[in-house]
C-alpha cells in the first residue's frame, strides 16, 4: 500500500532536511550537473560547446625535451595504487616527453587534509590537483604565491588551449589580474535528461518520439501512469513515477527547472539590474512555475515519498529495485543502470528522455564552469612547462586515444579491426587526469557493443548540443557570508522545501523573496552583477 504524503510526515522530513543542511554548510541549495558554451574569448582560441575535430600535435613544439627530468604530481585517484594498465599509459608519456613521472596519491578519503598539510609544511610537488577553482585550499595557494600563473606557457600547449571551454579560462583568472592560475580538468558541459524504464513504457503502450524528446505535459502523463497504472504488472499499487533525493546540501531539487525558463544568471530583459536569475527576479514568475510543478507532483503522489529523506545512492537503489521509473541522470550511465536492474529483474530495460521547454525547444542550463578539478603548477616546479606538457600530450590525438580507450595489448587487443577488451584488466586513473571539452564519447563505456554505444552517443551528443551557461560561473558573492544572510538562509531553505512538498502555497515565495532582499539579497545581487560585468570584459 502506498504511503500518502501527509502533513506529519512532511513536517518530519523538513525538520530532518534542515538539520542535515545546517550541518553540511552554507551551500546554494542545489546540486547542478557539470555543464556547459559561452561566447567569450579564451586566452588563445579555446573550445565552445562544439569542439573542432582536427588533428592535434602529439608533443608541443617549442619545449626543449633533450634533458630528462622528473615531474612530481600530487593527485586524488582511487585506489591510491597505480594499476598496471595505467602504468602502461604513463610509460608512453615518459617515452614521448623524456620525463619520469612520480605520482603522490594519498588515500582519497583524506586527500584534502593531506593536500592542506603539504601546502602548510612546504613539502609539495611540481603540480597538484585541487578539488575546484572555488576551493578554499586553491584560493589560499594562489594568494600565497604557491600556485603560479600558467599564461607564459599557454602558447606552447596547443591541445590544452583547443580542448578547454572559454568559461573555464575565465573562472581561473582567480585574482582578476590578467593571469590564469591553473589548467582545468574539464567536465563536459551538458544538459542532462532522465533515464526511464523502457519496459514500463512498453507495458503501458506509451510511445516516445525517436528523438527521445517529450513535452512537459507528456512527461507529466508518464509520471502519472508510472504511479497509478501498474507499470510493472505485478497487480500491486507500489510504484512511483519520479525518483528524487537529497542533493549535496541535503535539500530536494525541483523536478523540472530549465524547462520553465530557469537558465540561471543571464542578461536581464529589464528591471533594476543588468543581470538576473529567475530565482531572485521580483518581476518574473518563472521560479514560481518551477516550484509549482514540483509541488503538483508531490501532492499527486507522483514522487517517491522517500525522496525527501534519501541520498542519491539510496535513490539509485530504489530505482534499481523497480520502486521508481524515472530518474535524473547523465545518459552515459544508462547502460550501467540497465545492467544493475537486470540483476534483480531480467526484464528491466532502460532508455532515455529529454523534456522540452514550454516553447517546444530543448535547452538546459549548466551551472559552474565546466571544471572538475584544477591542476595547479607550484613555485617548486623547476620545469613548469614540462609538467604542463604532460597534460597537453594526454590531450593530443595520440595521447587522448589511450586516455579514452586504454593501451592496446594491455587493456584490449584488436581482432578483425575491432577492440576486444580483456575483462579482468582495469585502469581507474587514466580517465581522471584530463578530458576534452565537448567530447561526450569519453564517458561512454568502450566495452559496450558498438550498436549500443551509438545509441548512447546520440543521447550524450544531444545533451551537449542543447546546453547554455549560467553567467555566474560558480561565483558566490561576499554578501552570502554576512551573519543576517546566513541566518536567513535556513528560513529560505525551509520555506522552499515546504512549498515544493505542498506544506505552503506557491505564492508564499513572494513574501520569502521580499525578506531575502531585506536580509542581504540586495547586496548579493549587486555584487553578482559586478562580478558578471567584470567577467564579460
Amino acid at each position: 500500500m502506498k504511503r500518502p504524503f501527509k502533513s506529519m510526515l512532511s513536517f518530519g522530513i523538513v525538520t530532518t532536511m534542515l538539520v542535515l543542511a545546517a550541518c553540511s554548510g552554507n551551500g546554494s541549495g542545489g546540486e547542478e550537473p557539470s555543464g556547459s558554451s559561452t561566447t567569450e574569448t579564451p586566452p588563445a582560441g579555446g573550445a565552445t560547446a562544439e569542439t573542432p575535430k582536427t588533428e592535434t600535435p602529439a608533443a608541443p613544439t617549442g619545449i626543449d625535451t633533450s634533458e630528462r627530468v622528473t615531474i612530481k604530481i600530487m593527485a586524488n585517484f582511487n585506489p591510491a595504487d597505480v594499476a598496471p594498465a595505467d602504468q602502461a599509459l604513463f610509460d608512453k608519456v615518459e617515452a614521448a616527453l623524456n620525463v619520469d613521472l612520480e605520482w603522490i596519491v594519498p588515500p582519497s578519503t583524506g586527500y584534502k587534509e593531506q593536500l592542506q598539510l603539504s601546502l602548510v609544511s612546504g613539502d609539495y610537488p611540481d603540480m597538484v590537483m585541487f578539488p575546484a577553482e572555488t576551493d578554499e585550499t586553491f584560493l589560499n595557494a594562489v594568494n600565497e604565491g604557491i600556485v603560479i600563473p600558467v599564461n607564459p606557457f599557454l602558447d606552447l600547449l596547443p591541445n590544452i588551449k583547443q580542448y578547454t571551454y572559454d568559461v573555464s579560462w575565465e573562472a581561473l583568472e582567480t585574482l582578476r589580474d590578467g593571469n590564469i592560475y591553473g589548467i582545468p580538468r574539464t567536465s563536459v558541459a551538458r544538459n542532462d535528461g532522465f533515464i526511464i524504464r523502457q519496459d514500463w513504457l512498453d507495458n503501458l503502450g506509451i510511445q516516445v518520439p525517436e528523438s527521445r524528446e517529450v513535452t512537459i505535459d507528456q512527461f507529466t502523463d508518464i509520471l502519472r501512469k508510472f504511479t497509478f497504472d501498474d507499470p510493472d504488472g505485478n497487480g500491486k499499487n507500489d510504484t512511483y513515477g519520479f525518483a528524487g533525493y537529497l542533493n549535496t546540501t541535503k535539500l530536494i531539487d525541483p523536478i523540472l527547472s530549465s524547462q520553465f525558463g530557469n537558465l540561471g544568471w543571464q542578461k536581464s530583459s529589464g528591471g533594476e539590474f543588468e543581470y538576473m536569475t529567475p530565482m531572485y527576479d521580483k518581476n518574473s514568475t518563472v521560479y514560481k512555475d518551477v516550484l509549482a510543478y514540483t509541488q503538483m507532483a508531490f501532492k499527486e503522489g507522483l514522487v517517491d515519498p522517500d525522496s525527501a529523506v534519501v541520498d542519491r545512492s539510496a535513490s539509485i537503489d530504489r530505482f534499481k529495485r523497480g520502486i521508481t521509473g524515472i530518474r535524473y541522470e547523465f545518459s552515459g550511465n544508462a547502460p550501467g543502470a540497465e545492467k544493475a536492474g537486470k540483476e534483480l529483474n531480467p526484464e528491466t530495460e532502460i532508455s532515455y528522455i529529454f523534456i522540452q521547454d514550454k516553447q517546444g525547444e530543448l535547452k538546459g542550463v549548466a551551472y559552474g564552469t565546466a571544471i572538475f578539478g584544477v591542476w595547479g603548477v607550484t613555485n617548486k616546479a623547476k620545469h613548469p612547462e614540462r609538467a604542463l606538457q604532460v597534460l597537453d600530450w594526454l590531450l593530443s590525438d595520440e595521447g587522448f586515444d589511450m586516455v579514452k580507450y586504454g593501451v592496446e595489448g594491455v587493456e584490449y587487443n584488436v581482432v578483425d579491426g575491432q577492440k576486444q577488451y580483456i575483462p579482468e584488466v582495469t585502469a581507474p586513473w587514466r580517465k581522471a587526469i584530463v578530458r576534452r571539452a565537448g567530447d561526450g564519447d569519453f564517458f561512454i563505456d568502450p566495452k559496450l557493443p558498438e550498436e549500443e554505444r551509438q545509441i548512447v552517443k546520440k543521447w550524450v551528443d544531444r545533451s551537449i548540443e542543447t546546453v547554455a551557461f549560467s553567467l555566474d560561473q560558480g561565483y558566490v558573492p561576499p554578501a552570502s557570508r554576512e551573519p543576517d544572510y546566513m541566518d536567513f538562509k535556513l528560513i529560505w531553505d525551509e520555506t522552499i522545501t515546504k512549498i515544493m512538498i505542498g506544506e505552503l502555497p506557491v505564492d508564499e515565495f513572494d513574501n520569502l523573496l521580499a525578506q531575502w532582499y531585506e536580509k542581504g539579497g540586495q547586496k548579493y545581487v549587486e555584487q553578482m552583477n559586478e562580478y558578471i560585468k567584470s567577467s564579460q570584459q
